[in-house]
Parts: structure tokens; sequence; C-alpha cells
């Protein structure tokens, strides 16, 4: 579907439609592409949930604690921070900050909306909250919610009569338009601001989706932008599929290893560097080894979209012989509904488990880890678990890939999961291909010659 949807977006050639000089279809196209897909499945996302202390309106901004500072490296971290006992951390770029010399230099952390007021972070005394808070945000908020149906109504109007028959767009789909803009716009004028006072030398963000207005103002102050991979990308995706713009897409993509150097990132291939998965690293330093194994249970990575053949997939497993359990850890956008409450009644031994903890303390105290497609599958992959792909009862891995067999044990039936349970090592360790050890050196060659 998502082939026939970029086909579909060259024909109408709505990507010369711009406002501050980035592309207007590029600001909507996620929630665009997303209602599409849903309008043809039927299928509706939860929301994932967050941590979030007293909220509070503040009068000024934490931006001001780290005016007059030199060579501020921002970063933009992932909209869900991970729970390490306790302890809040985006694993994606707190880990790289931690193994890195950028240790010892200025860099400002801007935490995702959700985390506001108290609580317990690493790198503590270098995040600020979320920014929308301060009344200046929230003043140019409410302007633009005013203004941008005013003065760039026609713009917005002439991209909505060209998507809303292919994109099968009703007519109340013109005012999620208008939100999405003004809150670009919004965003865009407070982080322009923000900008030119603290002068970074470059910006760091996680999944660039949700940060397309501080992009768009390094892109018109020439500060440069990397992105780190922010989980496993097999294919083409709703948010990466197309070809790339300089307009607004980053500068450079980071990625985990060698294997993730490909197409469906939506970047050249030269502007993608493998910085390696600094996490690992952190985790052997920052976390003492639970010595507790659970050996009779096998923990199933679920997802909203594959919730229903998950639990068809357990169903036709327990048949199989063996002493048993079977531990469902749900994504943090996933809930059963009633059906799928007594779907999972029926299946001996299975249970939903707490998916609070970061997968990084959970995975290591599981002998089999069974999925189809997540990252969690791949993390268990590299601390030593068996992983098991699931392909059966509508699940379909991405099996075909290079490097997919040779350190996935793919569960085809009753008979495979029987293998699967007896076989006596794990497939690998840290895999060289997925998730390559973070290289300190290289890094830092990266950051001082380009950005």
């Amino acid at each position: 579907m998502l082939n026939e949807i970029v086909e579909t977006e060259k024909r109408l050639e709505i990507d010369d439609l711009e406002i501050k000089g980035v592309p207007l279809w590029r600001i909507v196209r996620y929630h665009t592409r997303l209602y599409f897909i849903n309008k043809r499945s039927g299928y509706t996302a939860g929301s994932p949930t967050t941590k979030e202390g007293k909220k509070r309106l503040k009068v000024f901004s934490g931006f001001w604690d780290f005016v007059g500072k030199s060579n501020l490296r921002l970063f933009f971290p992932f909209n869900r921070l991970a729970n390490m006992d306790g302890r809040y951390i985006d694993k994606f770029t707190d880990p790289v900050i931690e193994e890195s010399a950028l240790y010892n230099t200025n860099y400002l952390i801007v935490d995702p909306s959700g985390y506001v007021g108290d609580y317990n972070r690493v790198h503590k005394k270098e995040a600020i909250s979320n920014e929308g808070r301060t009344i200046s945000a929230q003043v140019l908020k409410h302007y633009y919610e005013y203004i941008t149906p005013r003065k760039y109504g026609r713009l917005i109007r002439q991209l909505y009569d060209k998507i809303k028959e292919p994109f099968l767009l009703d007519d109340a789909y013109l005012n999620r338009l208008y939100f999405e803009v003004s809150h670009f716009l919004f965003l865009y004028h407070y982080y322009h601001f923000w900008f030119r006072i603290l002068r970074p030398k470059s910006i760091f963000v996680v999944y660039r989706e949700g940060y397309f207005p501080q992009i768009a103002v390094c892109k018109k102050m020439g500060i440069p932008v990397a992105e780190f991979q922010h989980g496993i990308t097999l294919d083409n995706t709703v948010s990466f599929a197309g070809t790339y713009d300089q307009r607004i897409d980053p500068d450079y993509f980071l990625v985990f290893g060698e294997y993730w150097k490909g197409p469906q990132f939506g970047m050249p291939l030269d502007r993608i560097i493998n910085i390696g998965w600094a996490y690992s690293k952190y985790l052997q330093k920052t976390i003492v080894e639970n010595n507790e194994k659970h050996d009779k249970e096998v923990l199933v990575i679920s997802s909203p979209e594959i919730s229903d053949a998950i639990l068809n997939a357990l169903q036709e497993l327990s048949k199989t012989e063996g002493t048993f359990s079977f531990d469902i850890r749900l994504h943090p956008c996933e809930s059963y509904n009633e059906a799928q409450q007594e779907k999972l009644k029926a299946i001996p031994k299975a249970q939903v488990v707490d998916n609070k903890t970061d997968s990084a303390l959970v995975l290591p105290t599981y002998k089999y880890v069974v999925g189809e497609n997540s990252s969690v599958i791949y993390e268990a992959l590299s601390v030593g678990c068996k992983v098991g792909m699931l392909n059966l009862c509508g699940l379909r891995p991405a099996i075909d890939l290079p490097g997919i067999k040779d350190n996935f044990f793919i569960i085809n039936n009753c008979d495979d999961f029987g293998k699967f349970l007896s076989k006596n090592t794990a497939q690998s360790a840290i895999n060289a291909e997925f998730y390559s050890v973070f290289d300190n050196m290289l890094f830092m060659e990266f950051i001082e010659n380009k950005m």
C-alpha cells in the first residue's frame, strides 16, 4: 500500500506548495497517509503512555539557563523515555552522550511532550522539560490557530483539493490540515526565536516527524541536523517512505549497524552513518546483572496491528507438548479489547506481563523470546536470547531479507516451536550487522567534520 501512496504523491505533484520554505505536504504527510491507511484497513492506533510530573505553566523558558554557552549542541530525544529502575533515559541519545567525548562539552537535552515537572532523569542537569508549557509558547499557539486559516487558507485548500479524492478525505479533514499547519508554525517561530539566541552548533533528533519545526529552522539558519535511528525498519514505513528532500529532511542519519544502511529511511546512502549501539555499552556499566532466568516462560512481543494474530498464533502453539507458559509483553500503544481478553483466557498458561520497565532490563531474564518484526526481538538477539520469528496465523516476519534466517529461528507450526524450545544455544551475542559496537572515535570524527 505504501508504494501505491508514494506513486500517488508523485503523480499529484504537490511538493511545490511551500510554507516557510518547507513543502506543505511534508508537514501533513504522516497523518494523511495514516488516515488513508486506516480508512482502507479499519485499523485505529492507540496513544502511547508517558511519564508526566506535576503540570505547571512557566513564565520563563528553561532555555535561559543555557544562554551564553558556546558550541552548544541540542538533543531532541524520542517521544517515550525508557524507565530504568525509576530513572528515565532516552536509549538512543543519552548513551551516545555518555559513551563519547560529548559528555565533556556543552549540550542541552529538550525532553519530549509529557515529561514535565520533577522526574528522575539521567543527565538531569543538562535537560529541560517540555517547552510547550511556557506562556510565550501558549500565546504563539493560539495566535497561529487563529491566523493560519486566514493567512494560509488558500494554499492549504489548494493542497486539500488535490489530495481529497486519492486519499479518501472527508470534509472535516480540512480542519485537521489547519491544525497541523498551525501547530508547525507556532513551534517553528518559537524555536526560531530560541535558536537565534542560543546559536547552537548542531542539532540531534530522534524521529524526524516529531521535530520538523526545529529541522526547518535549522535549514533556514544553516545548522546541521542529524537523526538517530530509533527502531528496526526493514522496509517502507508511513514515516520514511518517499524521496529525500533537503528542505526538511535531516542532513545525516545515524544507524545502529551496517545492516541498516539502506533506502528504507528516505536518505541518500552516503548520508547514512553507522555509529553503532551505544546503549549496550551503557547497560554493561550501569545495570547489575540479574541471574534469575525464566527457563519455562516464553516472552512474546506484541504490537497493536498484530494483537489478534499473536493471540491466534499462541492458541495454536499452546498445543505443543511441554511445560511452558507465554508471557505477553504489549506495546505501549496496545491494549486488549473485551474479545481479545476472552481469547487470552482460552490460551493455557498465557498472561500479559508488565511493559513499563524498559525491555533492556527484561530481556536478559528470559531464555526464549518470540515475535514478528518488532525492534525488541532484535534487542533480544543482541543480549543472547533464543529468538523465534512467528510465521503463522497471519503473522508475516521479514524472513526473505538477508541475514534473517541466519540469526532467527523461523516458527511456521507447532513442530517448529518444539524444535525452537529444544535448541541448546542462542543464535548469537551482539550481532555486528544489526548492532555494531559503538565507536567513540568514529562518532567524534563525524561530529567534528560534519556537525
